[in-house]
Formats: C-alpha cells, structure tokens, sequence
C-alpha cells in the first residue's frame, strides 16, 4: 500500500534497516528505493552526520532523546494518529532546494500488541511556512506600528492636518490610526466640507504606504466618457487625439493609495472594472489588449449612504462589500462646537493674522457657536477670511432658514418660431433652455440634486456636469 500512496512514505523495521521507500518519497527527497531500501542509511537523505531520525526514536520508543533531538523542531505527539510523533525541520539544500519538512512517524504492531517497525510520513511545507513567517513579520510590523502611534497620540487637539479635541474627532483619531495599521479597504462617511480628503491623507500618511503616491479622485467631476481614460489611461492611437501613451489613475498610483471622493457617482460599469482592478483580475489601457496590475489600496469617500445606493440599484453590492471593510464617521462641526475655538485660532494662524477667537468680541463668539454650519469646516474656514477682510461675520445661511431660490434668469425675449428668423443659433437657444429648466428642477426641489435628477431623468453626474457647464456651480 505504502509504494502507490501518492504521499511521501517510508518504513523501518527493529534492526532500522529501510523497508519501503515508495516513489512519492523517491520524488520527494532525490533518493532512488534501490539506493536505500535494505540499508539503515535514512539519516544521510536528511543530515550530514550519523544521528536517530524521527523513525529510529519511534522505533525504539525513547521519547525523551526525541525531545533532545527535535527541541527546536515543534517536536509533539500527534493529535491525529494515535501513538505518532510529529515535527517539522528546515534544511537548507534538500534535493537541490531549501525546504521546510513536516514529518509524521508512527510505530506498526504485530498482533500480539509488539512493535514491528514504524511508518514515516514527510511533507514538503515550505510555501506555507514561508506564508506564514511573511504574515507574522507583516502583523508584528503593523501591531509595532500601531503601538507607536497610539503611545504617542494621546489626547492629541491635532493630528496630521486634522484639528480636533472632542471625544468625537478623539474617536476618529483612533479609527485613522487602525485603518492605518491595516492594508484593507476604508469607507469615509461625512457630510460635505467635514474634511474627508484630510482624513483620507492621514491614513496614507501613517500607514506603511505613505512614501508612494497618494492620488485624489472626484468620482463627481469626471465625464462618463473619459472615466476608462483616467483610471486606466491609453496608447497611442487609441482615439483621435491620443498622440503618446498615457498611464492612468491605476498605473501613477503604484504601491500607494487611491482617493476616491463621493464614490457613490462612478457609473455601475465602471464599478465593474475596478472591482476586477482590485481583486487582481488587472486592467488594460484604452486601447489595449495588454493587462496590466497595479499594487493599490483603496479609500473612498461618499456623504451618502452607500448600502441605500445598493438597494436602490445605484450601487454594486460586491463593489460595496469590497470596499466596506474599515468605515470611518466623519462628525459635522455642529456636533463638535468645542472644536471651533482650536479650529478658528489654527485658521487665523494659516492666514498669518493677529487675531485669536478668545478676543473676539463676545457677540461674535456667540454667533459662531449659536450658528449650525450647514457646510462644516469649510464653510467656517471662508467665513473667518471674510471675517479677517471686513471684520464682520457673514454667514451663507441662517439656522432652520432654507436655502435661497435663485430665479431662472430668461433669454433675451421670448423663444417662438419668429425668432428662427433672427441670428440666436439653435444651439444658444437649446442651452437657454436647459438652463432654464434645471434651474426650475432645482429650486421646486430645494436644491437636492439627487431628487432634481430624478425629475429631469438623468444621472446625478449628468446634472453636476451640465450644473458646471451652465455656471450653476464652481467646478472647483
């Protein structure tokens, strides 16, 4: 049985003379059964020097000089067969290769319960070991490196480039310095101004990434058209225009990490291929038949609720659980206001004036902490440069107020048939009137695009782009 078991296996018996040398194990070790079979010469395959191998010491029963033997070898009885012994030793040219072996020896009895010789089983774990030690040094470094940064954070009031005291943005800290310590995905959730892309620089900024790139995407701002373009770049003569190669988002970012803003806007196919870009699969250039990979990680960033988007259909649910694996909650300014002193002061300074927020007067101070801040650090950061240029506060908006309806401005008269006859080209006059009809979507919606879209019957990103091209809103 033992000579056609696909398993590496040899026998002794009492005199620990070699019985059966199958040909798995002649594969295994380079030794030919004709060579050995009949000698006790078994420890010349595995040491350079006359010793008891593992079969020898099962053979004679003497489990202490086992111990002594393979004490540094994971020497134990086995949990699997009764009555065998097991260890694993490193041997740096075995048949022509470094190798890790396991080995499993067991005694064989005769009827009458008396040992007989024993079986020795050997398996070749070099790849796993190999994994393993790879996965011990990676974990040991990032339990090391996440020891540091927690040790020296403490109750920090900055972090990176982040600004915050509160237990909240304390909690956030703590969140950026775990997903810093891991190579999964992260998911930044925040409303619109809170900063993510900061939070986003930080976790590359102290993970084990952060001397490759660092690449920022506005999933939002791309056109459907040139998004294959951008993240996966193109050769030469892929389309008109294309005169040289370019390498895309995917290729520039190459061991380091890539920012996805408001990723809730990339298309459903679009999802598709990155998550291949992802997993593996690879990516190829516009253009191109070539698949090439990339070593990335990704953090995204959305101020929607990204698993309604997948139930909704907007969003793929593998795409989704592939990136929701570390989620980090981003908290508005109007439940931190014990931040806005640090972050006023922080403000001031980066515009080199001489102002500080405790010496503002105290009517000021109590406006910006009465104040909701619809549009977070951001908005705060515009209203103390216009506070440091016109020593006022102006605030966009006003608490429980709603935005203001900004009335469609109407071409010049009134577009009929007659008008054919004047010089207005068909195209200014279609732009007018697209205009003019966004315009109404938006105000009878309150301004969410999202519902604007729906009743215009377009994507979200097709009315942030034609909101850009009609001068609705700054494409910065």
């Amino acid at each position: 049985m033992l000579e056609y078991t696909p398993i590496a296996q040899f026998a002794i018996g009492t005199d620990h003379k070699v019985k059966v040398w199958n040909k798995a194990c002649e594969l295994l070790t380079g030794v030919s059964a004709e060579e050995i079979v009949g000698t006790d010469d078994q420890w010349k395959v595995f040491y350079p020097k006359k010793r008891p191998i593992l079969a020898d010491l099962v053979v004679e029963q003497d489990y202490e000089k086992f111990l002594e033997k393979y004490g540094t070898k994971n020497p134990a009885q086995s949990s699997i067969v009764s009555n065998a012994w097991e260890a694993t030793d490193y041997f740096e040219n075995f048949n022509g290769k470094p190798r890790y072996i396991y080995f499993l020896a067991a005694p064989v009895f005769d009827d009458e319960g008396n040992i007989t010789g024993a079986v020795t089983t050997l398996q070749d774990i070099t790849l796993r070991k190999i994994q393993e030690e790879a996965m011990k040094r990676e974990s040991e470094q990032l339990q090391q490196q996440y020891s540091l940064l927690q040790s020296s954070m403490g109750e920090r009031f900055k972090f990176c480039n982040i600004i915050g005291k509160s237990q909240k943005m304390q909690n956030v800290y703590d969140v950026i310095i775990r997903a810093a310590a891991s190579a999964d995905s992260v998911v930044i959730y925040g409303e619109s101004g809170v900063g993510k892309e900061l939070v986003a620089r930080a976790i590359h900024d102290t993970s084990q990434r952060k001397d490759a790139p660092f690449i920022p995407v506005n999933c939002g701002a791309i056109s459907e058209s040139l998004l294959e373009n951008e993240f996966f770049g193109h050769v030469k003569g892929a389309f008109t225009g294309a005169y040289s190669d370019k390498k895309g988002f995917l290729s520039n970012v190459e061991g380091g990490t890539l920012f996805l803003d408001e990723v809730g806007e990339l298309s459903l196919s679009m999802q598709i291929k990155l998550l291949r870009a992802i997993e593996g699969g690879g990516f190829s250039p516009v253009g191109s038949t070539d698949v090439l990979h990339s070593d990335f990680r990704i953090v995204a960033a959305s101020n929607q609720n990204l698993w309604e988007e997948v139930q909704k259909g907007r969003f793929r649910s593998d795409f989704f659980y592939r990136l929701y694996v570390i989620p980090v909650d981003i908290p508005p300014l109007r439940e931190r206001k014990e931040d806005l002193a640090l972050l006023a002061d922080y403000f001031f300074s980066q515009m080199d004036s001489p102002l500080h927020f405790d010496v503002l007067p105290g009517k000021d101070i109590k406006k910006i902490y009465n104040y909701h801040w619809p549009g977070n650090v951001r908005e705060l950061q515009n209203v103390l440069r216009r506070y440091v240029t016109f020593n006022s506060l102006d605030f966009m908006a006003l608490p429980d107020i709603d935005p203001p309806v900004i009335q469609p401005q109407p071409p010049s008269g009134i577009i009929t048939v007659s008008d054919s006859e004047t010089e207005i080209p068909l195209t200014d006059a279609a732009s007018r009137f697209e205009k003019q009809l966004i315009l109404s979507a938006l105000n009878n919606c309150r301004w969410h695009r999202e519902q604007a879209a729906e009743k215009l019957g377009i994507s979200r990103r097709t009315l942030y782009r034609k909101m850009m091209a009609h001068g609705l809103i700054s494409a910065i």
